[in-house]
C-alpha cells in the first residue's frame, strides 16, 4: 500500500508515509515509557516487601528467643519447627 501511495501521490504520499512512521514511533515510545513505569513500580514494591520480610524475620527471631528464654516454648520444639519450614522451602 505504501508503494502505491508513493507512486500515485508522489511527495504527498511520501509525507503521509513519514507521518505514519512518526505515529508508529510515538506509540512505541509511549508503550515503552508505560512499561518502564510499571517496572519501576514493581521494583519499588519488591524493595518494600524485602524490607518487610527482613523486619518480620527479626521480630520472629526475637520473639522466639524470648519464648525459649522464658521457658514458654522448649528449644527442641523451635528446632523441629525450623527444620520443617526448611524442608518445605527446599521442596518448593
Amino acid at each position: 500500500m505504501r508503494w502505491a501511495q508513493l507512486l500515485l501521490l508522489g511527495n504527498v504520499g511520501q509525507q503521509i508515509d513519514i507521518e505514519d512512521v512518526e505515529n508508529d514511533v510515538e506509540r512505541l515510545r509511549a508503550r515503552i515509557a508505560d512499561q518502564q513505569s510499571t517496572n519501576r513500580n514493581q521494583d519499588d514494591a519488591m524493595v518494600t516487601l524485602r524490607r518487610e520480610i527482613t523486619d518480620l524475620q527479626l521480630v520472629v527471631g526475637e520473639l522466639t528467643r524470648l519464648l525459649v528464654a522464658g521457658g514458654v516454648v522448649p528449644a527442641e520444639a523451635v528446632e523441629r519447627l525450623v527444620r520443617g519450614v526448611d524442608r518445605t522451602s527446599a521442596t518448593s
